[in-house]
């Protein structure tokens, strides 16, 4: 199979894309109640086929699916068809779609152009994927943490999940994590003037630097530094993405390179592959050392991509912080739940956009790096390690990921999905009621560990960014910290940070893509997750309180409106703050749903 892009999209892969992309646009916009189908019958098969009335009175879809639960559709991809002017037309064009449809969703020009705009560069990202070839299941399940990585497809939750938008083919074809092509840093020394280092308590940072750096070239680099009449002690490294300073740095920061504040001391030696958030890079020379997270201003997934001076500054400290909280849990030790630490960051501010009160985000984020320990050194002989988003993974076959690790394992689906809950979900539910913490546990924040094909544990990244606190957490917090963390708006108090995090962002899809193709029943796979959830509140009876003040059974729970963000309310308007979806409307909850069936059966 060729594992490279290629440099052309063939019409057969254009198409599929295009029809992949609008099964999955049909999935999402009604979850969201955006796009409201017409029922009109159910076919011998117990699908349920719809039609779709465009803005325009001579054309209207027709498609048909299947009725899963948090309101939920599977949609056949294959059933879609566009019908204009009494005409069938079987090739279908997600762009077209949209323009159709901007009346009833009531699209102002800028956000349909916009918007169109993001879905053609994720449908390009989409079909050069398909023009490699897609990797079979049973062979991902042999495959490396690398290998996996590059063989994702993207958010399952955002529609135009791949737009990055400030890339060029060839950059497509060179930094995304797809294109399984390896790169070299640039390295620039930063007047202390302008930039701060943070790190752990017990790293000293010219050791930090040689580590990561190599000590010939830290050597090097401070000579460099010498012969242009510098002092070397007035500076730090900034490590920097090739795309940052070739489309971004040389421009917004020419005034500091020309005084001297900002130096351009070339590549590093240590060869680094992007992971599927494109700007955290993994050491391939050096498994063992930090990865690595630098900014790369692209619009990706709602947001433009750069480094947050004011959470960089905070991410040792939360490190310490929340490891000081679990370090004595044995619980968590038991499980084996590895948190990985941020363990130094720094930051160099504009001097310019930094002056502008109340400037948009992203001028603040133009230049940092944050560095985390790498997971490779938490990994046992013969384990293996994985994304959790490939549990979404689907071969050409129709044999998901999760249906090949449990026949690597040989056991049941069933089996394999208890040890899976157990490493996964039971440690969140511990780190929510035991610690008031909530992380974000979605598919690309989670890694699972796995032996002959059976989940061990978990390794949570990312948790810097991410972490919620609740009112009990709140009241933990040193003060110095008070200012840089998200404190809970949850007035309901209502663990939504796993009923939308864990179910809705992660199990909604899992549940699906089991029950459409492995025969595996998501009634069957939810039970599992009820008597996962019940064995551990049987196991910790001491947090009967928190129980029921932050309940997982109740009926229903808020919607995460998180495409609808982009398509209403102004999407594309300068945002002063990173873009946060809304929450709203009542989204049934499966739990309670099996809970009560349990209930009336017993």
């Amino acid at each position: 199979m060729n594992t490279k892009l290629r440099n052309t999209i063939s019409q057969e892969n254009w198409h599929q894309a295009n029809r992949n992309l609008m099964a999955k646009t049909i999935a999402e916009l009604m979850h969201e109640e955006l796009l409201k189908p017409i029922f009109s019958f159910e076919d011998e098969a117990g699908y349920s086929v719809f039609t779709i009335e465009t803005g325009f009175e001579n054309i209207i879809y027709s498609f048909r699916g299947q009725e899963r639960m948090m309101d939920y559709w599977h949609i056949d991809k294959n059933s879609i068809t566009k019908t204009e002017n009494g005409e069938k037309i079987s090739l279908i064009d997600v762009a077209n779609f949209f323009r159709e449809m901007h009346p009833v969703f009531d699209l102002d020009p800028n956000t349909l152009a916009k918007y169109t705009e993001e879905l053609l560069h994720t449908l390009y990202c989409d079909a050069l994927i398909l023009s490699k070839g897609i990797i079979s299941s049973k062979d991902l399940a042999m495959a490396d943490y690398q290998t996996v990585e590059h063989n994702m497809t993207g958010h399952p939750w955002v529609i135009v999940n791949k737009s990055r938008l400030g890339f060029s083919p060839r950059d497509f074809k060179t930094f995304a994590p797809e294109a399984e092509e390896n790169l070299h840093i640039i390295w620039l020394a930063s007047h202390r003037s302008r930039s701060t280092f943070q790190s752990l308590e017990y790293i000293e940072r010219e050791a930090f630097y040689r580590s990561e750096i190599g000590d010939d070239l830290y050597e090097n680099f401070t000579q460099k530094l010498a012969d242009e009449g510098k002092i070397a002690d007035d500076y730090l490294f900034i490590p920097v993405h090739p795309w940052q300073w070739e489309h971004k740095l040389q421009v917004h920061f020419a005034g500091d390179i020309a005084t001297g504040l900002l130096i351009n001391l070339g590549e590093g030696k240590d060869v680094y592959s992007p992971q599927q958030s494109i700007r955290t890079l993994f050491n391939v020379d050096h498994p063992e050392k930090r990865y690595l997270k630098t900014a790369v201003s692209i619009l990706s997934t709602g947001n433009i991509r750069g480094l947050s001076p004011k959470q960089m500054k905070i991410a040792p400290s939360i490190t310490e912080w929340v490891k000081s909280l679990i370090k004595d849990d044995v619980y968590l030790e038991n499980k084996g739940t590895i948190f990985l630490g941020e363990e130094a960051s720094i930051t160099y501010l504009h001097p310019q956009y930094s002056s502008i009160e109340q400037v948009p985000y992203q001028y603040n984020e133009f230049l940092g790096a944050l560095w985390r320990e790498s997971a490779e050194n938490y990994l046992q002989e013969d384990e293996q390690m994985v994304t959790m988003a490939s549990l979404l993974y689907v071969d050409d076959h129709g044999i998901p990921l999760v249906q090949a690790f449990a026949e690597k394992s040989g056991m049941s689906i069933k089996e394999w999905l208890k040890s899976y809950l157990d490493a996964y979900l039971t440690p969140l539910l511990h780190i929510y009621y035991t610690h008031s913490l909530c992380v974000t546990p979605h598919g690309e924040n989670i890694m699972v560990v796995l032996k002959n094909g059976v989940p061990q544990r978990i390794v949570i990244k990312d948790f810097v960014d991410d972490i919620v606190l609740t009112k009990e957490a709140r009241e933990k917090l040193p003060p110095h910290l008070a200012d840089g963390l998200i404190q809970s708006s949850n007035k309901e108090n209502i663990p939504l940070f796993i009923l939308l995090g864990v179910f809705d962002a992660f199990f909604r899809y899992l549940s699906n893509i089991l029950h459409t193709y492995s025969n595996f029943k998501e009634q069957t796979f939810w039970s599992l997750v009820h008597d996962c959830v019940e064995h551990y509140k049987t196991e910790n009876t001491h947090l009967q309180e928190r129980y029921e003040k932050y309940d997982l059974y109740v009926p229903t729970f808020k919607r995460f409106y998180i495409n609808s963000l982009r398509l209403k309310n102004n999407g594309y308007s300068e945002n002063k703050a990173f873009a946060i979806p809304r929450k709203d409307g009542a989204l049934p909850n499966p739990l309670y749903e099996i809970a009560n069936k349990n209930s009336v059966s017993v």
